[in-house]
């Protein structure tokens, strides 16, 4: 894994892979909720701005080369632009400002993910396990408080329709064919943490996904309606609705 080379060890590596997907689930739920106000502005409050905070702060002392300071500060400028959207996002909760903010959140959290989590990991000076375990509460608290919010706005968009019809038309699209392989799973799942009850999306791929459909019954056991629309040979697209 081309991440054990940039680790200052074996145990940063596993730190750094576990946590890089964790930032890249968030990334996938916040992408699902960006229509639906409400949504957007819970899981932000509830886990990316405080980890987005977190990892500036990480990311500033590190250590004082040009490279890491130069990154740092570019870093800080995509987490602001992230903070001020959510700010303005709390102040008028449209769904114009939901795209926005949710954009912001995900240009941020990319490059936590691509740049700031490798020289974190390179960094002998940084205890990654200590960084996950600091990251960690704030994604349990994403857990358990957003999918309340998501309930409440459930029936104004985003995501599909709350009325549980499979009705592909008005579900959110994710086409994993270009999500690239070593983060597709990751992705999907981080999807599909941010529908709420009667809300689902229609998953594209070029194969019959029998894998991930088995890594989904035993992650969320009996929690999705899974119906195909089209059955290859070439495109395989399936709803996937949280009951």
């Amino acid at each position: 894994m081309e991440n054990l080379t940039l680790a200052s060890s074996r145990e940063s590596a596993a730190a750094l892979e576990t946590t890089s997907s964790m930032l890249i689930e968030w990334s996938a739920k916040v992408a699902a909720q960006a229509q639906d106000a409400t949504a957007v502005q819970g899981t932000l409050d509830a886990s990316i701005i405080r980890g987005l905070d977190t990892l500036v702060r990480e990311l500033a002392s590190a250590g004082n080369t040009g490279q890491t300071a130069l990154l740092a500060r570019f870093f800080d400028h995509v987490t602001t632009a992230a903070t001020t959207a959510f700010e303005q996002l709390s102040q008028e909760p449209t769904a114009a400002r939901a795209g926005a903010a949710a954009q912001a959140a995900i240009t941020a959290l990319d490059v936590a993910t691509a740049e700031v989590m490798p020289v974190l990991a390179s960094t002998p000076a940084v205890d990654m396990n200590r960084l996950l375990a600091t990251l960690t509460p704030a994604a349990g608290e994403s857990a358990s408080q957003t999918p309340g919010s998501e309930a409440t706005a459930g029936a104004t968009g985003g995501g599909g329709c709350a009325c549980g019809a499979h009705d592909e038309e008005g579900l959110a699209e994710l086409d994993t064919r270009v999500i690239p392989h070593t983060i597709r799973h990751a992705t999907i799942f981080g999807a599909l943490d941010g529908l709420a009850a009667g809300r689902g999306i229609l998953l594209v791929a070029n194969h019959n996904p029998l894998p991930l459909l088995a890594q989904l019954e035993q992650r969320a056991a009996g929690q999705f309606d899974v119906e195909y629309v089209e059955e290859g040979p070439e495109t395989f697209r399936l709803s996937l609705i949280r009951r």
